[in-house]
């Protein structure tokens, strides 16, 4: 069988590449909105990709955001503190 060879302008070809790489962020889009991890993770990381886990990422990020976090010198004070909160 014979693959014939196609040349395209260059401008064409950087074209090209944005429009595959904006399709590629919308069906990445619509994976999540499925509930599904984004193409190419491995199984054992498909967790992070549910919408329950999703959730608590943005959820985390806003009270960042906010300021609502601390800040330790040392993995013992940062023990120290989450011991205290139960």
């Amino acid at each position: 069988m014979h693959n014939p060879t196609v040349s395209l302008p260059s401008n064409l070809i950087v074209e090209l590449e944005a429009w595959g790489q904006h399709t590629a962020s919308i069906f990445g889009a619509l994976r999540q909105q499925a509930g599904l991890p984004p193409k190419g993770v491995p199984d054992d990381q498909a967790w992070f990709w549910t919408p329950e886990w999703q959730a608590g990422e943005r959820e985390v990020d806003e009270a960042y955001a906010r300021g609502e976090y601390e800040v330790f010198e040392n993995v013992e004070d940062a023990l120290t503190y989450l011991h205290s909160q139960t």
